[in-house]
């Protein structure tokens, strides 16, 4: 594939991942209210990912600051969704792990999620719905070898 045509289909990519994403968040808020904000819930999920992740980790993750991070890390600790202690590698650093309540959580909100993508999806013909697993398959098998070595890195 040319490189134009790469950067055409990232670009698709990006904006329908960005489209995606601004419509699950309208769709959400007028939903009942779940016990976490969407961005609590990409919180969570970065520390589920990176168990005993650091504060900083998190936030890197999340492409967030450092003081943003930490506000909705306190938040998430004060719901008891979020533990933090000492790390076993370096006492003077904290670890975080997502608590019993705190996957509760997530598990409402990726169900609202799921149904509501369930909902949007519900027009699809079987074969666009096998063209849409494939794409996702392989947009899945392209994007595996850079999250090998975010992890790697300790992101």
């Amino acid at each position: 594939m040319t490189n134009k045509r790469v950067q055409q289909c990232a670009a698709t990519l990006m904006d329908t991942f960005h489209f995606m994403m601004r419509i699950i968040g309208a769709e959400m808020r007028k939903r009942p209210p779940t016990a976490l904000s969407f961005h609590q819930f990409r919180v969570l999920k970065a520390i589920q990912e990176h168990r005993g992740a650091s504060l900083s980790q998190v936030a890197e993750r999340l492409g967030d600051s450092l003081s943003a991070a930490s506000k909705l890390v306190d938040s998430l600790v004060e719901q008891r969704f979020v533990a933090r202690s000492t790390a076993d590698h370096d006492r003077r650093k904290l670890a975080l792990e997502v608590t019993d309540a705190g996957r509760e959580a997530m598990d409402a909100v990726h169900r609202q999620a799921l149904s509501l993508l369930a909902e949007k999806l519900a027009s699809l013909s079987s074969s666009e719905c096998a063209m849409l697993d494939l794409a996702m398959d392989i947009l899945r098998s392209k994007l595996v070898s850079i999250e090998q070595s975010d992890h790697r890195c300790g992101i």
